[in-house]
């Protein structure tokens, strides 16, 4: 599951927190002050995280939708709960995995790894598979044909490396 936005947000005015309190510690110590106290700091690094993340989240989703609003793909993965500004985020302000930031499910715990060259998952259990419509090593889906979870994740979107006429040979099974 992905790391929600509130919680990136509050990382996001800690860690800006702390880089201001060191140049506030700074600044204090250089002039012989008190002029920055913590709770200013607290306020401020809220602020510039609001004011300078909202911006920033703002330009990237409208850009991203302006670009690629019309791809089946973008439009899955923002159906999946997907946002390109939290999921591009650092590893300090978002520490999910990439299969996570892709997908918004967590990659299964198991002794087999999937070779790196499948770069599909499966839409049951989010485990690595060959194709996107296959049937799953780890929890067997697809195996009684009932590709429903794939229908549900990326809509009716025919995967590139499956042929027309087996497409519509799925399409049939999942209809009928």
């Amino acid at each position: 599951m992905r790391t929600s936005r509130f919680k990136i947000f509050v990382r996001a005015t800690v860690i800006v927190f702390i880089i201001y309190m060191m140049i506030a510690w700074a600044w204090n110590s250089m002039t012989n002050s008190n002029f920055w106290k913590p709770w200013e700091m607290a306020i401020a690094a809220a602020v510039s995280v609001l004011f300078y993340g909202g911006f920033s989240w703002f330009v990237t989703n409208f850009g991203m939708g302006l670009f690629f609003g019309r791809n089946p793909e973008y439009r899955a993965y923002r159906n999946s709960g997907g946002d390109p500004f939290f999921d591009s985020l650092p590893w300090l302000f978002n520490p999910d995995s990439e299969t996570v930031r892709q997908s918004g499910m967590v990659e299964p715990d198991t002794d087999f790894v999937p070779p790196a060259s499948w770069q599909f998952h499966c839409p049951q259990c989010n485990a690595r598979v060959q194709h996107r419509v296959d049937v799953c090593w780890n929890c067997r889906y697809g195996q009684d044909s009932d590709n429903s979870a794939y229908f549900d994740r990326y809509g009716d979107v025919r995967p590139p490396e499956i042929s027309e006429e087996k497409w519509a040979e799925i399409k049939e099974r999942q209809n009928g």
